[in-house]
């Protein structure tokens, strides 16, 4: 009898825990920056009003022609000391904002894969000590165009 009100107790109090942790997890997520149509806007949403500054030590490694546009590679190395987050913006996109990495390690380095809507420009904004960076570097899309 013990062991089976041990069991409910367990269960139940497993089952509050998931209720309460999606709430934490999306409480970060930047919604309105992944909705804004405009790159200014999704900045704004996500760093707010700062100044950001164009800087060569961001290294962008993209296809120059991407022959699939839905799954173009990116890798971003951050040269700058205490990265703190990696941000990638398409231009010509529906929905410009593309990702948002935070980085709580040194390694300033992200590799994933996004969707071009057209050939356009590539931003990449990094946060490092308080302070915003940006690269640019221009990616032509194939015939595989991606239909968002």
């Amino acid at each position: 009898m013990l062991r089976r009100t041990l069991l409910k107790a367990g269960l139940l109090q497993a089952g509050m825990t998931s209720l309460l942790l999606p709430r934490r997890v999306l409480a970060a997520y930047p919604g309105n920056a992944f909705r804004a149509e405009a790159i200014p806007d999704a900045l704004r949403e996500i760093y707010g009003t700062a100044d950001i500054g164009d800087n060569e030590q961001i290294e962008i490694e993209a296809p120059a022609i991407a022959s699939d546009a839905n799954m173009v590679p990116v890798r971003v190395r951050s040269k700058l000391p205490n990265t703190e987050s990696i941000a990638l913006v398409v231009a010509g996109n529906a929905s410009p904002f593309t990702a948002h990495f935070r980085l709580y390690e040194p390694q300033g380095y992200v590799s994933t894969r996004v969707r071009l809507a057209e050939s356009g420009e590539l931003l990449v904004v990094v946060k490092a000590d308080g302070v915003l960076h940006a690269n640019r570097r221009p990616v032509r899309v194939g015939n595989n165009q991606c239909r968002i």
